[in-house]
């Protein structure tokens, strides 16, 4: 990442009814808006998104069962469940340049001095 800011990595649907519950109750607050918007680069992975990849991408899945990957929201709910170990929007994980976590994830919680915790956190690893 260029700017030296880490990825705010957010897990979220179009039909995810918690996940815009979470952006007017928690991403409104003041001091979250700053922070999101001065210290962290949002890249917003949809889960319920249709769209077609180019090719089918087969997996293998923690338990050993094989998978077809069809659309981008096949692939972000993989990387959700294979890399974090969770399966539900929103989630959100701020990592650095390499995609390491910086903080434990934060999930479905409208309690904004919390999420405000949880990005400082994260930056607390990055040195900002």
């Amino acid at each position: 990442v260029r700017t030296g800011k880490p990825v705010l990595l957010d897990f979220t649907g179009y039909g995810c009814v918690n996940c815009r519950k979470m952006e007017a109750a928690v991403w409104t607050d003041p001091q979250v808006a700053e922070t999101l918007n001065n210290n962290y680069i949002l890249v917003s992975l949809y889960v319920d998104d249709k769209t077609p990849l180019e090719k089918n991408i087969e997996v293998t899945m923690p338990n050993g069962d094989k998978k077809t990957l069809r659309t981008i929201g096949d692939k972000w709910s993989y990387l959700q469940e294979t890399k974090y170990g969770y399966l539900a929007q929103p989630f959100y994980v701020p990592v650095n340049a390499k995609g390491e976590p910086l903080a434990e994830p934060f999930a479905y919680k409208e309690d904004p001095h919390a999420y405000l915790q949880f990005l400082q956190k994260g930056l607390g690893k990055t040195g900002k």
